[in-house]
């Protein structure tokens, strides 16, 4: 890494990286986009003139022998992440992939294991940890003001248009559907905000089995589910109330909910002093409820509107999308500070351990334990390679 600024490949640029990592990267005064990459030409020379990007490339491999890469940003379907991010770690790069992380558990055990290996900084682009009312929620739950939590409840509903998804609805390729798409975010909530997953039994439907295809083509089928539902119990411990559980929804096909930002994304902690709620469409206020009270709404303080040194100013553009510059900017500052990163792919891992166990619950119709992952205290001790 040289030392003003660190060089960052973007491997796919396609939706999330449009709206997402590039402009992210754009705002973070120590990263350079140094190059992009996609297996579409013309979209990757788009995008490197949007950028003014200098390296433009088609294969992965060849933007990884450059040596200007310190780190890239795997934002492909998630057939992929895993072969790319171990040939980046194995080039000594830092590395974020979008989540899911992996196809399945095993494959994402692997990923995590080469990254503490290469003593690179690794990531999971869990993105929905950086709104600022999910900061600011996490924030009182440590102090303690909700008391310990009992049940949560947690809701993802969009309107997506019934058309050809591309990869989204193929399990060769995305390997799930809204399991591993807008559930993993919701099981990652429920890890970093109270604790592991320990079992859980679930219900998936795949509702538009066949998708009209784009611009007139033929109707495409699809073979991952566009609505899960599940429950989940936590493994008892310190800090939460024995017995407590998680209530899972999630849906593409709630009709006259939108999509995106504006679509409906809810967490509701219910602890034994008070319930706090999160509404992504809010992202800058919280509401507490309290023993025999009418919920209150909290403005979130100013120093949770962004991650601490962003540069992002939070009343600038859609706070229901530019919340999501500060991972990019935590990827860099995590490298730049030789420090981990936080959500890392120890947290992807553990993410995926359940959403294996909810397909597996749905397909057996029972009740499925999560795999046993490693509790982690201390990362491995890591300092970068690229000086």
């Amino acid at each position: 890494m040289r030392e003003s600024r660190v060089g960052v490949g973007v491997i796919g640029v396609g939706g999330i990286s449009s709206y997402v990592h590039l402009p992210g990267l754009r705002l973070c005064p120590r990263a350079e986009i140094v190059a992009v990459c996609d297996a579409d030409g013309d979209l990757a020379r788009q995008r490197a003139a949007e950028y003014d990007v200098p390296h433009v490339f088609t294969d992965y491999r060849d933007l990884l022998r450059l040596p200007a890469v310190d780190a890239v940003v795997v934002a492909t379907p998630t057939v992929l992440h895993a072969p790319i991010a171990l040939a980046a770690m194995a080039a000594g790069k830092h590395v974020m992939v979008e989540k899911q992380l992996a196809m399945d558990y095993a494959e994402a055990v692997t990923m995590y294991e080469a990254a503490e290996r290469a003593r690179v900084r690794h990531m999971t682009a869990f993105t929905y940890r950086f709104v600022p009312a999910m900061r600011y929620l996490k924030h009182l739950l440590g102090q303690g003001v909700a008391g310990l939590p009992r049940h949560l409840r947690l809701a993802r509903f969009q309107d997506w248009p019934e058309v050809d998804l591309g990869w989204r609805q193929k399990k060769a390729l995305a390997g799930s559907g809204e399991v591993g798409d807008m559930g993993a975010h919701r099981i990652d909530f429920c890890h970093d905000l109270v604790g592991p997953i320990a079992r859980v039994v679930g219900v998936t439907r795949t509702f538009v089995p066949l998708r009209p295809g784009r611009a007139g083509g033929p109707p495409v089928p699809a073979d991952v589910e566009d609505f899960a539902t599940f429950i989940a119990e936590f493994a008892p411990g310190v800090g939460v109330e024995q017995g407590a559980v998680a209530a899972f929804e999630l849906s593409k096909v709630t009709r006259g909910r939108r999509f995106g930002g504006q679509g409906l994304d809810e967490l509701e902690v219910s602890g034994t002093d008070c319930t706090l709620i999160y509404h992504l469409d809010r992202p800058h206020e919280v509401q507490i409820g309290r023993p025999g009270e009418s919920l209150e709404t909290v403005a979130v303080p100013r120093e949770f509107l962004t991650y601490p040194g962003s540069p992002r100013d939070p009343y600038e553009g859609d706070p229901t999308t530019t919340f999501r510059y500060d991972e990019d900017f935590a990827f860099v500052q995590a490298i730049v500070e030789n420090r981990p990163c936080s959500p890392s792919f120890y947290d992807g891992m553990r993410c995926q351990a359940v959403v294996d166990a909810v397909l597996q619950s749905a397909a057996e119709r029972r009740w499925v334990d999560v795999a046993d992952v490693p509790s982690v205290t201390t990362p491995l001790a890591c300092s970068a390679r690229r000086e």
